[in-house]
């Protein structure tokens, strides 16, 4: 808007420019050429005007016209000859350095055009002339002056109003433009809003992509946080079902017993215990899943939690030899290529390789390996494979062992949520679990999990 003024005032100043160009210049070297030309000597050899102009505005006292006739000497000093009746005896003032080069002798003989200070402290426009007239001695100094105002003040008020008119359009521009430019530019996150409330709604699952290059960033993120949601409800729902898969036994055994009027202290004992250990179980998950999330929000990762690897794998090894001595003769070896420290919590890593080892231990025949891995540097995880010479399992018998609620064999005892809880345990260290055919001919687990370096 204050740009659009001040184009206006340029404007305004460059249409006074040219009104003095076009309006008081010709006129003022229209009536210089009438004086020149209606020059002559006078009764006493002086110069004189046979014929005034004739506009009468010349006649009236400071009306804004003038014109004057001096003779020029050889000392540079002007003898005023004419003067117009509008000047009221004065004469047109003349700077001394002006008024030099106007008279000079190597002065140009066309007419010069100058804006000075008139006799009524106004700007005036005039325009000099230095002629020599015929009969007459010497060169004498032609001048017409006019103000601006004069010729100007009639237009004046047009072009105030015109200048009105244009500050007044270019104020309904500015608004209009404004207008727009919000209306358009806030309709993207009018879109966004909607889609915002299609995903509240449950009619569209995530945003679309169809946003300008500012906004694709929020999106994304707010994408980043519907998947997120969704996962952590997901995941609720799996411990809910979970839990319920796994408190549904012991509550079944206690129901029975109490039904059948046994004596239910020592199965009540058990289930409890179960039901305590699989509560205890539950709880510690959440608190991976908690830590998990608080990694993925931080802006760079955590390793407050660094549990060495190879020496709880040996402490592990140790326990299964001692639960497996008086049940069956296996071979328990570990082989690794160094060592590593994994990002989590040492009870974490234990319960996750146990349910690997303890598998092996119970299908196995009469070796089980642990090999240790370093970290790849693609992707920073470590390694733990767990292999055995038991008889294996099928593509079909894999896959529906890591569905919840199955085991690797329906006839051992326990809940049947071993491998899908492992499983998701991992996915909480963003880990990976693959299961394939060993070198032993048995079951060959893949465990990959983060390391701090």
């Amino acid at each position: 808007m204050i740009g659009l003024v001040g184009m206006g005032w340029v404007a305004y100043a460059q249409f006074n420019a040219q009104m003095l160009r076009l309006l008081i210049d010709p006129e003022l070297e229209s009536v210089a050429n009438n004086l020149v030309g209606n020059a002559g000597p006078g009764l006493a050899g002086e110069l004189a005007l046979q014929d005034l102009p004739y506009d009468p505005r010349y006649l009236q006292p400071l009306s804004g016209r003038y014109y004057q006739v001096a003779r020029i000497h050889d000392d540079g000093l002007l003898e005023v000859q004419v003067i117009s009746p509008s000047l009221f005896d004065v004469a047109i003032p003349l700077d001394p350095k002006v008024q030099a080069n106007l008279i000079a002798p190597d002065a140009p003989r066309t007419a010069q055009f100058l804006t000075i200070e008139g006799p009524d402290q106004e700007k005036l426009r005039i325009v000099a002339r230095v002629e020599q007239i015929p009969q007459l001695e010497g060169r004498y100094l032609f001048l017409v002056g006019v103000t601006p105002d004069a010729i100007l003040a009639p237009a004046a008020g047009v072009v105030g109003f015109a200048f009105a008119l244009f500050v007044a359009f270019c104020a309904i521009m500015v608004a209009v433009v404004s207008l727009i430019q919000v209306r358009v530019g806030l309709e993207p996150l009018h879109a966004l809003q909607r889609d915002i409330a299609s995903v509240r709604r449950g009619d569209a699952e995530r945003l679309g992509n169809n946003y300008p290059a500012e906004l694709q960033p929020v999106a994304q993120e707010l994408n980043a946080l519907v998947d997120h949601n969704r996962e952590v409800v997901e995941r609720a729902r799996r411990h809910v079902g979970n839990l319920a898969h796994a408190l549904k036994t012991p509550i079944a055994v206690l129901k029975n017993a109490a039904s059948e009027g046994q004596s239910a202290d020592g199965v009540m004992r058990q289930s409890i215990e179960e039901m305590e250990a699989f509560v205890e179980r539950q709880l510690r998950r959440a608190r991976v899943a908690a830590r998990a999330e608080a990694r993925a929000g931080a802006q760079a990762p955590t390793i407050a939690y660094r549990t060495p690897v190879l020496q709880n794998l040996e402490d592990l090894v140790f326990m299964m030899e001692q639960k497996y001595d008086h049940l069956k003769a296996v071979d328990i070896s570990i082989e690794a290529e160094g060592d590593v420290t994994f990002r989590g919590e040492r009870e974490d890593l234990l319960e996750m390789v146990a349910n690997l080892v303890d598998n092996a231990c119970k299908y196995g025949k009469s070796q089980v390996i642990l090999r240790l891995l370093p970290a790849f540097e693609s992707n920073g995880l470590f390694e733990i494979v767990v292999e055995d010479d038991g008889p294996g399992l099928s593509d079909e018998e894999l896959a529906r062992a890591m569905a919840r609620g199955a085991r690797l064999d329906e006839a051992a005892p326990g809940q049947g949520l071993g491998l899908s809880i492992l499983k998701e345990t991992v996915d909480l260290y963003a880990g990976e679990l693959l299961f394939e055919r060993g070198q032993l001919g048995g079951l060959k687990a893949r465990l990959r999990l983060p390391a701090t370096d």
